[in-house]
C-alpha cells in the first residue's frame, strides 16, 4: 500500500488493483467507476478501444466526521478520482469534461479546485458564454492546456469548461473540492464529441490534436500553475487541511465574482 502523503489524511493506494483503500477514520459518502464504454462520444478514435476496461474512478463526500459539519456550513465537498494508466486508441485517458453553472446573479460560473495527489495532470481549459444556450454550437474565446505536477493545485476558473487529462504513466490520482449545489453541465462537451483538443502519447512525447468538431479555435496557450496563499493554494500543503484551517479563503468557490483576475493571475504561460 502506497499513501497519499499529499492529501494529508490516511488515504491509500494499493499498487495492484489501484482502488484506494481509506482508513475507517474517515467517512466515505459514495464510489463509482466509469468503464471506457461510458466515454462513448467523448474520445477522439472509437472504433480501437475495449469498451469494459476501466478508466477512471471517483470518491465522493470524504471527510473526518468532526469536520462534516464545517463542510456542510460551507456547502462544500471534498471528492478524489483515479485516473487509471493507459490509454485509449492512443489517447490519454481523461474525466469526461464539463462546465459550471451560473452563480445567482449569472455573472460568472462557479469555480473548483484540482490538487495532484500522484501522477501528472494536463487540465484543457477552454473559455465560452454560450455553453448553455447553444451547446451544439459553442463559440470558444480563449484556451490554456494547463500542466499540474504532484503535489501542486489549481483553481478551475470560473467560465472555464474543463478535463483532467492523466498524462504520465502510473495512474493519476486528484483531489477535488468544490460547491456542491454547483451545477455541472455535459452537453457542451458531448454535443462536440469532447474538449477542443485531444491529448495523444505517440513514440513516447505527448501531441495535441485538435478536436475537428469545433471551429475558429484560438490558439492554445500552454501554462504551468503559481500558488496563492491567500486563496488557500500553498504548494505541498493539503487543500483538506488549508480549507480546515481557513475555510474563508476558499469563499470564491461559492461567490466568484471578485476573485476573477487573483484566479487567472494563477496560469502562467510558458
Amino acid at each position: 500500500m502506497e499513501q497519499l502523503v499529499h492529501s494529508g489524511l490516511p488515504l491509500y493506494l494499493d499498487e495492484t488493483s489501484l482502488i484506494l483503500a481509506i482508513s475507517a477514520s474517515l467517512k466515505l459518502e459514495s464510489y463509482s467507476r466509469k468503464v471506457t464504454g461510458d466515454m462513448k462520444g467523448l474520445l477522439a478514435c472509437e472504433q480501437c478501444i475495449d469498451a469494459k476496461a476501466p478508466f477512471y474512478d471517483v470518491y465522493r463526500d470524504i471527510a473526518y466526521p468532526k469536520d462534516q459539519a464545517l463542510f456542510q456550513k460551507y456547502g462544500y465537498r471534498y471528492d478524489i478520482t483515479v485516473i487509471l494508466p493507459g490509454l485509449a486508441g492512443g489517447e490519454c485517458k481523461k474525466t469526461s469534461g464539463h462546465y459550471h453553472g451560473f452563480n445567482p446573479t449569472h455573472t460568472n460560473t462557479y469555480g473548483e479546485v484540482y490538487e495532484v495527489l500522484k501522477g501528472n495532470a494536463l487540465y484543457i481549459l477552454q473559455k465560452c458564454g454560450d455553453f448553455e444556450s447553444h451547446p451544439d454550437r459553442v463559440k470558444i474565446e480563449d484556451l490554456y492546456a494547463v500542466r499540474v505536477n504532484e503535489g501542486q493545485s489549481i483553481i478551475i476558473p470560473p467560465n472555464y469548461g474543463h478535463a483532467s487529462i492523466n498524462i504520465g504513466y502510473g495512474p493519476l490520482i486528484f483531489s477535488n473540492l468544490a460547491l456542491i449545489s454547483c451545477p455541472v453541465l455535459y452537453d457542451a462537451i458531448k454535443s462536440h464529441q469532447g474538449m477542443a483538443y485531444y491529448v495523444f502519447r505517440e513514440e513516447g512525447r505527448l501531441r495535441f490534436h485538435q478536436n475537428p468538431h469545433y471551429e475558429d479555435l484560438p490558439k492554445l496557450k500552454n501554462a504551468v500553475v503559481r500558488q496563492n496563499p491567500a486563496l488557500g493554494i500553498e504548494f505541498g500543503k493539503p487543500v483538506y487541511q488549508s480549507f480546515v484551517e481557513n475555510p474563508q479563503a476558499f469563499d470564491f468557490l461559492a461567490n466568484p465574482d471578485p476573485y476573477i483576475d487573483a484566479i487567472m493571475e494563477l496560469l502562467m504561460i510558458t
